[in-house]
């Protein structure tokens, strides 16, 4: 319910045109866009089909902010947009049945199909640090420069070819 709550919050600053009334088809424009990646946007709603252009409703099978819009617009209840697979009657059957616990691996009938082995090419080596995957370029490549080094408390000088320490 948190969910639909939070939509029906967002379809306050929605602004519904109607297109036909008959088909409960509309567009919805968006005003402000309540902190989402996308932008603000125009979407058509189709009551009957149950669709919208955001996919959302389609997708989660809930009513989006922009149907719950069109849904006041219309005077019409949008709880009855909610899919039957959130209701509490529907779930409750789902424990209605009743399961049978898995026996003891033992009584398991022997498995006569293709055994699948993995590839141990595949497997990432854990030891060690990762290999770069950066491409090098002439700007990575190091002059020769001099390096001081105190050895047994005397400074001495040492030429170190490529960078390399």
């Amino acid at each position: 319910m948190d969910k639909i709550k939070c939509e029906v919050g967002k379809s306050n600053i929605h602004q519904v045109m109607q297109f036909n009334r008959n088909h409960y088809s509309f567009m919805v424009h968006e005003t402000v866009n309540p902190r989402e990646v996308r932008p603000i946007g125009h979407f058509e709603v189709n009551l009957q089909r149950k669709w919208c252009d955001c996919g959302k409703f389609q997708a989660i099978h809930v009513p989006c902010s922009h149907v719950i819009a069109a849904c006041s617009y219309a005077r019409q209840n949008y709880l009855v947009l909610i899919s039957d697979v959130y209701k509490v009657v529907n779930v409750f059957n789902i424990y209605k049945e009743e399961f049978s616990p898995i026996p003891n691996e033992g009584y398991w009938p022997t498995y006569e199909g293709e055994t699948l082995y993995h590839n141990p090419q595949m497997r990432r080596n854990k030891k060690g640090r990762p290999n770069s995957t950066r491409i090098r370029t002439e700007m990575d490549v190091k002059e020769k420069w001099d390096v001081a080094i105190w050895n047994l408390g005397f400074l001495k000088e040492v030429t170190i070819p490529n960078g390399d320490l």
